[in-house]
């Protein structure tokens, strides 16, 4: 049983608010079931889902996840059997998870769209099973041939201290596993309870904590939208727990190059990295704290992750044949702390084999040197299907640039590379853009640098 303590939903109407927030069906408290420590009051159960709507395309997947807790706000999930349905298979069906307890994966069908639901059954320290009420999301099923949309949120529950402001960012991934984020403009976010106050704009939020108890945690559903470029709506679910007065709060944070990340794009024939440490609510790295365990498990059977020795650094693959794809799944981190007695996990959205990307190989972050001065030659190469692909694949090149750094053509003129020289100390960032010729699919991939 993993512990993580989540309040306000002691009392059956901060269930009923947090359902309603997470699209669920009434209620969500369950029949007393066992007596708590003290023996006195009985236990109740509630259930949340992740997602609230959401699209996937016919022949593709989605992965959903749940999440049930009892009425001191302890995670259960670990005793719990979720049963998950769609009301129309013959539009997309749905099977949990054989790695990920909670999760499930949706495989679109045919067009249109269906609910998908789960029926979570706790089973109590006294061997009793209590049933909680289905909890619903509404799934578009899209064409084949037509990109999807999905919100990447790297920690769907979290962990902050009074007074704490924490930076959040969520993505909007297309099939493709393009962040397309900045191309819609209807973000919208909300808070359930005074726990935590919102403040966003587009797909970032700052989210400050409020809980002056010595004795209780509290908590808040922030919730986050926005439609996609198709004008389906897409939503989901950040569950924050804010600690008691005093106390410390802990969250893993996914990066790559320095930067936080929570979507990744990996190829038959060319894996990815990433670096995850643990941040407590100060900022600190506390990564070292985490001397237990830590587990990398994905939803797709062809995607595995492995952690270089000494290290938190992971190396990411997949075994799908080339011209395979693409495969969406989602690789969750999740770091123990035997000292502290905590467990704290991320997730991160993971593309394996999209039809067309961009990718580098430079360095990354790229170093530029003032003294003596440096060109580099930056090239952006065509992936099809796990494949190479030649730039011509791709109309309409164009590069741009922020930052201390010029930008000058190639020695051998490809519309593709690019020579970089700084100009001045500080960040940069250098990003190619082109379109699929074979179906107008618009590519980006961004390069960051320092110059020095």
């Amino acid at each position: 049983m993993r512990l993580r303590m989540w309040a306000s939903w002691l009392a059956g109407s901060a269930m009923t608010l947090l359902l309603a927030a997470c699209g669920g069906g009434g209620g969500g408290s369950g029949t007393p079931t066992t007596p708590n420590a003290g023996g006195s009051t009985p236990l109740t159960y509630t259930v949340k889902m992740s997602v609230t709507s959401g699209e996937v395309g016919v022949g593709r997947t989605l992965t959903i996840s749940a999440l049930a807790v009892d009425s001191n706000g302890i995670d259960v999930s670990g005793n719990t059997t979720f049963n998950w349905t769609s009301i129309d298979s013959g539009i997309a069906t749905v099977e949990p998870s054989a790695t990920t307890p909670g999760s499930a994966v949706v495989k679109g069908i045919a067009t249109g769209t269906t609910t998908v639901q789960v029926v979570a059954s706790v089973k109590g320290a006294d061997n009793t099973t209590v049933q909680l009420p289905a909890q619903s999301a509404t799934i578009t099923v899209v064409p084949a041939s037509a990109l999807g949309y999905s919100l990447s949120i790297p920690n769907s529950s979290l962990s902050m201290s009074d007074g704490q402001e924490l930076p959040v960012k969520v993505s909007l991934v297309d099939s493709n596993g393009a962040d397309v984020s900045a191309s819609v403009s209807s973000w919208a976010w909300s808070s359930s309870g005074t726990a935590v106050q919102v403040t966003a704009s587009q797909n970032s939020a700052t989210l400050k904590a409020s809980n002056s108890s010595s004795t209780a945690v509290a908590m808040a559903t922030v919730s986050v939208s926005v439609t996609a470029p198709d004008g389906h709506a897409i939503a989901g679910v950040i569950v924050v727990t804010v600690q008691k007065n005093g106390a410390a709060a802990y969250r893993v944070v996914t990066t790559k190059g320095g930067r936080e990340v929570n979507a990744l794009q990996v190829f038959s024939n060319r894996a990815e990295t990433f670096t995850s440490r643990v941040l407590r609510h100060d900022g600190q790295d506390v990564t070292a704290e985490f001397d237990g365990a830590w587990t990398y498990t994905a939803t797709s059977a062809t995607l595995s992750a492995s952690e270089a020795a000494g290290t938190h650094d992971a190396t990411v693959s997949t075994s799908l044949a080339n011209d395979k794809g693409p495969v969406q799944s989602s690789l969750t981190v999740t770091a123990v702390s035997t000292k502290l007695g905590e467990r704290r996990s991320a997730t991160l959205t993971v593309t394996e084999n999209p039809v067309w990307a961009l990718v580098g190989d430079n360095q990354d972050p790229m170093t530029l040197l003032l003294m003596p001065p440096t060109t580099v030659e930056v090239t952006a190469r065509m992936k099809h299907l796990g494949d190479d692909a030649q730039y011509t694949a791709c109309n309409n090149w164009a590069w741009d640039k922020t930052g201390p750094v010029t930008l000058s053509p190639s020695m051998v003129m490809l519309p593709n590379q690019v020579r970089a020289t700084g100009t001045a100390a500080g960040d940069f960032t250098i990003t190619a853009t082109c379109t699929a010729a074979a179906d107008n699919t618009p590519l980006k991939l961004v390069f960051y640098g320092t110059v020095k």
